[in-house]
């Protein structure tokens, strides 16, 4: 088959159509005109991918959580210390 440049999306509904589990690999790479390599190549690349984006990801979550709180909760800190000055000019008056 002729090299051609596939695009993100193209591989993704390959891989797509593949892993529905309706045609064999076969027959999606005489549709599409792709090799049956490529396509399982796409297959693991896409695998692996979807591995890595459990793997350690709710430690990076957590800490961009963190980090928002803890902004967040100087906010609320700020704000608290406001209100407190304010409720006692309020009283001297």
């Amino acid at each position: 088959m002729p090299y051609r440049k596939w695009s993100d999306d193209e591989k993704r509904l390959v891989v797509l159509e593949l892993l529905k589990g309706g045609k064999s690999v076969s027959q999606i790479s005489k549709e599409r005109g792709v090799s049956d390599a490529l396509i399982y190549r796409w297959r693991d690349q896409a695998l692996k991918a979807i591995e890595g984006a459990f793997k350690g990801n709710g430690k990076k979550a957590e800490s961009a959580f963190s980090g928002e709180r803890d902004r967040l909760m100087r906010i609320i800190g700020e704000q608290a210390c406001v209100i407190e000055t304010l409720k006692k000019i309020s009283e001297m008056h």
